[in-house]
């Protein structure tokens, strides 16, 4: 979202879609609550609570949304359908208890990120540019997503590294593939350089899996390089570069 919104110039469209998104990501926990995913006792006890904010969340959320999308242009009410459309497939892992799946969490990591396609459109972007900038980070956290969960004695043991390897493997000669066959309006390697720091990320978790007590410095390594991809990918759409 940072790096949609950064990139080009948002006016209170984007911002009020922005916030409607960060919102309804709260409600997430309520949820988990409701559900019993967080314990019987937490279920029992907050369980008041956790609905009580739920609905607080869903309503701003739906309201700022509703708000936005009655004043965005048609291309961008059109771009809502694509984060709309994960987010709908993830609330139906979560509903079935599939939320930790490799499916569930790559709905997750596409939904979220997917929030930046219709921002950056909103924002003054192309929705070619925005597409784009949506693949980089797909691309990215779709990368990490084997090597983190491989993370864990058990998950190591029965994870082997051509596996862990694979994903990345996969999103790097995807990314070098779009660049070799881009056009102007293509992948550039600009994107291909955003790309490289969640790559390596996650290259480094598949080749050497941490111990489940680094988990914490696997994270800041994730959004360290999260920060880098969003500085590239800034550069690349307020300088034209390709």
């Amino acid at each position: 979202m940072l790096a949609a919104l950064g990139a080009g110039r948002p006016g209170i469209v984007a911002l009020l879609l922005g916030v409607s998104a960060w919102v309804l990501f709260l409600a997430h926990e309520p949820v988990l609550v409701l559900l019993g995913r967080r314990g019987e006792r937490l279920q029992t006890e907050q369980g008041p609570r956790a609905r009580t904010r739920l609905v607080g969340l869903g309503l701003a959320g739906a309201a700022l949304g509703l708000a936005g999308l009655v004043l965005a242009p048609a291309d961008v009410r059109a771009a809502v359908v694509l984060p709309v459309v994960l987010g709908a497939a993830f609330a139906a892992t979560l509903a079935l208890g599939q939320e930790r799946s490799l499916i569930g969490e790559a709905l997750a990591a596409f939904a979220l990120s997917a929030v930046s396609f219709p921002l950056g459109i909103a924002a003054g972007l192309t929705a070619g540019e925005s597409a784009r900038a949506w693949c980089v980070w797909a691309l990215g956290f779709g990368s990490l997503l084997i090597p983190v969960r491989s993370i864990g004695a058990r998950r190591r043991a029965s994870t082997s590294l051509v596996a862990r390897l694979l994903p990345v493997l996969v999103a790097l000669a995807i990314a070098v593939d779009a660049v070799r066959v881009g056009t102007n309006q293509g992948f550039g390697l600009g994107h291909l350089i955003a790309l490289t720091p969640l790559v390596l990320a996650a290259g480094w978790i598949a080749i050497s899996p941490p111990q489940p007590r680094n988990l914490p410095r696997v994270g800041w390594t994730v959004v360290g390089a999260g920060v880098l991809t969003t500085a590239v990918l800034v550069l690349v759409a307020r300088s034209g570069w390709r």
